[in-house]
């Protein structure tokens, strides 16, 4: 349960900060060019990323945990470092998945931007999960 609580909090979060930060202020924008408001992109964001949080994040989530927990590290910090660089290496690889469905090429342009995405999409989902694992204990 708290793994969907964490997923519908990631794409929100997610989808807020991707709105954000290509939201272009009215003084910004020229003339005769339309750009997309703060709500239409959330949206967008919420379409697209919402179901690859459900259907490619969460299971990974599930496969990185146990991984996790077979990797004998017995400091938290150690835990920690190791699900920051394996949620972080797996954001990449479902960004890289996901621009190779719809554009048909891994090399294009974008796969540097789209890894990017995926990391941040996936550090979301992971300060989320370890947020919510810490409220639920309590």
């Amino acid at each position: 349960m708290k793994r969907l609580v964490t997923v519908v909090l990631s794409v929100a979060l997610f989808a807020s900060i991707f709105s954000w930060i290509f939201y272009v202020p009215v003084s910004l924008r020229e003339p005769n060019v339309y750009y997309s408001g703060f709500l239409e992109t959330f949206i967008f964001v919420i379409i697209y990323a919402g179901p690859i949080y459900l259907l490619a994040g969460l299971p990974l989530s599930i496969f990185i945990d146990k991984l996790i927990e077979k990797s004998n590290r017995k400091s938290k910090w150690a835990k920690c470092f190791l699900g920051l660089g394996l949620y972080s290496l797996f954001g990449i690889f479902v960004g890289v998945i996901f621009l190779f469905l719809f554009i048909g090429n891994i090399y294009s342009q974008e796969n540097f931007t789209v890894s990017i995405y995926g990391i941040i999409a996936s550090n979301v989902y992971y300060h989320l999960l370890i947020l919510v694992s810490k409220i639920s204990k309590k």
